[in-house]
């Protein structure tokens, strides 16, 4: 019984690690986690043209400090306000840690750069 104590507050202290999010200007979602980064692709029915697709979904495992540097990020995104606007519109970027989120202007430092890392994990 001793011995799964540890391991329940182990469990319990990585569960409280946000998801993050990530939605690009094209609406491909971005779901990282812990132990893993999930690219879930538009589909050609759901593209707002009907006429893009996002390609194949895919999967890559992630370290600790891969995590790290993502949660790092975001947050950073979260207090950039100069790079942020208020509403969603086509080709803006979208944040989300745990229950915040902040709306990227195109084009803006911080986007460019997590949608270049995003897909250079990617490896695309």
């Amino acid at each position: 019984m001793l011995r799964i104590i540890p391991l329940l507050l182990i469990t319990a202290c990585m569960s409280q690690q946000p998801q993050l999010i990530y939605a690009d200007g094209s609406a491909n979602w971005y779901e990282i986690s812990i132990h893993e980064l999930k690219y879930i692709p538009v589909k050609l029915e759901e593209s707002s043209t009907g006429m893009y697709s996002g390609g194949e979904p895919a999967q890559v495992v992630l370290s600790k400090e891969q995590y790290n540097h993502w949660k790092n990020l975001f947050e950073t995104a979260l207090t950039q306000t100069d790079q942020q606007i208020p509403d969603r519109i086509k080709t803006s970027g979208l944040v989300v840690v745990g229950e915040k989120k902040v709306n990227l202007k195109a084009g803006s430092a911080l986007m460019l750069e997590v949608e270049s890392t995003l897909q250079n994990l990617l490896k695309r």
